[in-house]
């Protein structure tokens, strides 16, 4: 169970967003929803927040890191964070692939069973468009290794809406064999 729980967090990452090329330098913060099947029809729902952080370095490349901290049913919560480095190329003047690498660690405790702690690494491929001023698109498969026969892969989508070239609000949805995550969330875009 604490596996699944830990695997959840790790396709939490926001996919980085103008009718120009996407941005990678932005802060986001939000929300998100998990559920995670175990299967015999025992699902475990759990909720809470996620801050992430991206930026340029250099034409190509983007580093990022993101915090989360969700609570799930029976009084168990979950820490992960992850850092990493990304690769963007252009496709079109507005459509970017990239692909991404991150170390993984996350924590997960329980009232009155203690907790524990596993790290990995975590690796996602995808495409971001900026389909017009105010909309981009997002698609991404990612995969997600903690050790010890934790692995999953999850496909994940979203939208951002660019109210300003500043500020957008962003939807975002995963899916994986077991766990499936929803979010929200408000983006900040800096050196634009």
């Amino acid at each position: 169970m604490f596996r699944y729980l830990i695997l959840a967090l790790a396709f939490l990452i926001g996919a980085p967003a103008v009718a120009e090329s996407p941005s990678y330098n932005y802060i986001q913060a939000g929300y998100q929803e998990i559920d995670i099947d175990f299967g015999d029809g025992l699902d475990v729902d759990g909720d809470g927040y996620g801050v992430n952080a991206s930026f340029e370095i250099g034409d190509h490349m983007f580093g990022f890191a993101t915090y989360a901290k969700s609570d799930f049913d029976f009084g168990v919560d979950m820490d992960q964070w992850q850092a990493g480095l990304g690769y963007h190329t252009g496709v079109t003047d507005n459509t970017d692939f990239f692909i991404s690498a991150a170390y993984v660690d996350a924590k997960v405790s329980a009232s009155g069973l203690g907790s524990f702690s596993e790290d990995g690494y975590g690796a996602s491929v995808g495409i971001r468009s900026n389909v017009s001023d105010l909309i981009e698109l997002f698609g991404e498969v990612a995969y997600v290794d903690l050790g010890s026969g934790s692995d999953d892969t999850a496909v994940g989508a979203g939208i951002c809406f660019n109210f300003t070239e500043s500020f957008a609000l962003a939807l975002s949805a995963s899916a994986g064999s077991d766990i499936t995550t929803y979010g929200a969330g408000a983006r900040i875009y800096f050196g634009n």
